[in-house]
């Protein structure tokens, strides 16, 4: 909700003290009651250790934060994903938002209001503060995802790293879906740039996006590598030589899985 308060004029030079235009000293005088409305809310950045934007992005992050504090109870706002690393090549806007009590609904409202409001595409994702600090821990996408943010706030992310194998494991599910069932080939894209993002984790490398990207362009020849990003229909043999980039990437990471357990 914007604030708002009455407060009578005074002089004076204490601290947050809201001045009076110098053409409106003979219409507000010291003594009067005055209202005062907070309209809109002066956004802060804090970006993650290394990233830097063009004003145009930041100055559009900064909207998107003022005009998220104004509808969404959240502790923590975030931007994260391509649109921050990328120059063009982005398909919407990833916006975390750190909330108390998140479900579907919320998340819904969310996204109908942002688009409403700036017609662009936008990804809503919402997490309550202890899971998200947690996944952070555990997480190899989370930790990935937040290699490079931005925050409405100050916020420390941790370096500490848990492996926990059944998350792990639920992480694989859908790259293992993928060397039975036939879908579309982003599917194929997400799973490697998954697979790479949890064997960098179990090794304790570095899990920011664009050394991950960059990774996924040297396994997969450029040509295909560039139709599978865009989910443009791809042949036969493609997929063949794509589930076996699948099948040996999982097999190294439950080999690390089990020397991780010894």
């Amino acid at each position: 909700m914007l604030a708002k308060f009455r407060k009578k004029v005074s002089k004076g030079s204490r601290f947050n003290q809201i001045y009076v235009p110098k053409s409106m000293e003979n219409l507000v005088e010291v003594g009067d009651e005055v209202e005062v409305t907070l309209i809109r809310k002066h956004a802060e950045l804090h970006l993650s250790k290394g990233l830097k934007l063009p004003h145009f992005k930041k100055g559009l992050i900064r909207d998107i934060f003022s005009f998220l504090d104004g509808i969404a109870d959240a502790s923590f706002i975030f931007v994260v994903g391509s649109f921050l690393t990328e120059k063009i090549n982005y398909n919407d806007i990833d916006v975390v938002l750190i909330t108390s009590s998140p479900d579907g609904k919320f998340e819904e409202s969310v996204y109908n209001k942002i688009i409403e409001r700036f017609n662009l595409k936008f990804h809503i994702l919402a997490l309550e503060e202890k899971r998200f600090r947690h996944l952070l821990e555990i997480c190899p996408l989370t930790r990935a995802m937040l290699s490079n943010y931005v925050c409405n706030k100050p916020i420390a992310v941790a370096d500490r790293r848990s492996i926990e194998t059944k998350h792990i494991k639920f992480l694989l599910m859908m790259p293992y879906d993928l060397l039975e069932i036939k879908i579309n080939s982003r599917a194929f894209y997400d799973s490697l740039r998954r697979l790479i993002t949890i064997e960098r984790f179990l090794r304790n490398k570095s899990l920011d996006m664009p050394e991950i990207n960059e990774e996924l362009e040297i396994l997969v020849n450029a040509p295909l590598h560039d139709k599978i990003k865009r989910n443009e229909e791809i042949e036969d043999n493609s997929i063949k030589f794509l589930r076996k980039l699948i099948r040996a990437k999982l097999e190294l990471i439950e080999g690390l899985i089990k020397d991780g357990k010894k």
